[in-house]
C-alpha cells in the first residue's frame, strides 16, 4: 500500500505542467532604444501549426498582446492594417513615428488534448526598426512552452501576453513583470 501511494504521488508530480519559459536578444551592438520613441506596431500574420489550419485570430491576439505591454510602460503606439516591413516604414516616416515594431509568431503548436504529454508552444520573434535610418536597432524572442500532461486543456494564445513582456522586455531592458507568466 505504501508504494502505491508512493506511485500515486509521483504519477501526479510528474502529470503537472511544468512550464519553460525561454526569451534572448536585446538591442544590437552600439544601438540604444529610446523608451519615450513613438512605436508603429505592423500587423502580425496568424500562427500556424505544421500541417494544420491557420490559428484565426492569433495575429490580431499577439498585436493585442504587444500594444498592451508597450502601454502599461508608457510607450507612444499606434497600429497599422500593414504586414509588409518596407511599408510599414514608410508610413512611420511620413507619421512621425521613430520605430517600427515587426512580430513573426515564429512557432504554434496547440497540442488540444490535456493528456497527449505534449504541452503547447508559442515563440514570437520581435524586431525594432529605427524609421528614419531604416535599420533594426534591436531584436528579441520568447518561447513558452508547457511541458508535461496537464490537468486543463487551453490554446497557446494563453501565453501571448507572457511572450510579449519576455521579448520587449529584452529589446527595452525591463525586468520581468510579477504574475505575467499564467
Amino acid at each position: 500500500m505504501k508504494y502505491v501511494a508512493i506511485v500515486l504521488v509521483a504519477l501526479l508530480a510528474g502529470g503537472c505542467s511544468v512550464p519553460r519559459s525561454v526569451k534572448e536578444g536585446g538591442p544590437i551592438s552600439g544601438q540604444v532604444v529610446n523608451p519615450a520613441g513613438k512605436v508603429l506596431i505592423l500587423n502580425v500574420a496568424d500562427g500556424q501549426e505544421q500541417g494544420q489550419s491557420v490559428a484565426h485570430g492569433s495575429g490580431q491576439g499577439m498585436v493585442s498582446s504587444l500594444r498592451k505591454v508597450l502601454a502599461t510602460h508608457g510607450v507612444p503606439l499606434s497600429t497599422t492594417e500593414k504586414v509588409d516591413l518596407s511599408s510599414g516604414l514608410g508610413e512611420a516616416q511620413q507619421s512621425g513615428f521613430d520605430y517600427v515594431l515587426k512580430a513573426v509568431i515564429t512557432l504554434w503548436q496547440d497540442n488540444a488534448t490535456a493528456w497527449s504529454g505534449n504541452g503547447d508552444k508559442l515563440s514570437v520573434s520581435v524586431e525594432l526598426y529605427d524609421a528614419k535610418a531604416r535599420h533594426p536597432v534591436a531584436a528579441a524572442s520568447h518561447q513558452r512552452v508547457a511541458t508535461g500532461a496537464t490537468f486543463v486543456s487551453g490554446s497557446p494564445d494563453r501565453f501571448m501576453d507572457e511572450v510579449a513582456v519576455g521579448a520587449l522586455g529584452q529589446i527595452y531592458g525591463w525586468p520581468q513583470e510579477a504574475g505575467a507568466a499564467k
